[in-house]
């Protein structure tokens, strides 16, 4: 081991047979405000049963965003959720949310299992939709806690205008997918062995 970086091996020392992981899905990332995930959830919420119909197969919904039945549930508590909500405040790096946007529908009113799904972003999207539906305060510039309704228009608009990347697969292949969620739900912060999704 050296303790001196050096950018490129040199090619007489390198074992070509060495290969580091890699993507499993190609993705996309688009940076979005936060409003784009908010249209599409008051589409959502103007007709639910809509969504029940079309994702029989989701164990639920955030945001109006299926989520498969092998995602780990909402673990965070009240102080994580309202520190992303001030983060979002705050415009502070948000991280990303990932889905996936295979679908085929193959006639019928359902789509097919995995379609649309939330890969990644369950904590920030749940908390998200807690404090929109007013389920959650937090602290307004003067330190009083505050749910989004009592928030005016203007204020709004600038919690709305904040970028959320949004980052995207399209597979049909379920054991990809789970792949692509351990990666990314437990690749940095480590979780226990009945959160993952691949055992």
């Amino acid at each position: 081991m050296t303790s001196k970086f050096q950018r490129y091996a040199d090619d007489e020392i390198t074992d070509p047979s060495i290969r580091m992981p890699r993507q499993i899905l190609a993705t996309s990332t688009n940076q979005y405000s936060i409003d784009i995930v908010v249209s599409r959830w008051e589409k959502h919420l103007v007709e639910p049963s809509a969504a029940h119909e079309k994702y029989p197969w989701a164990a639920g919904l955030v945001m109006g965003i299926p989520v498969p039945s092998w995602h780990r549930p909402v673990v965070w508590n009240v102080g994580q959720k309202t520190r992303f909500i001030v983060a979002v405040w705050s415009g502070a790096d948000l991280g990303s949310y990932m889905t996936n946007g295979w679908c085929d529908s193959g006639g019928g009113r359902a789509t097919a299992e995995n379609s649309d799904i939330l890969i990644d972003g369950l904590q920030r999207l749940h908390s998200l939709e807690e404090y929109l539906l007013d389920r959650l305060a937090v602290p307004d510039a003067q330190g009083q806690p505050r749910v989004w309704s009592e928030v005016g228009n203007r204020e709004r608009k600038r919690f709305l205008s904040t970028v959320f990347t949004h980052t995207h697969v399209s597979s049909d292949d379920e054991v990809l997918l789970r792949k692509t969620y351990d990666i990314y739900a437990m690749g940095v912060a480590s979780r226990t062995n009945d959160q993952r999704a691949v055992r």
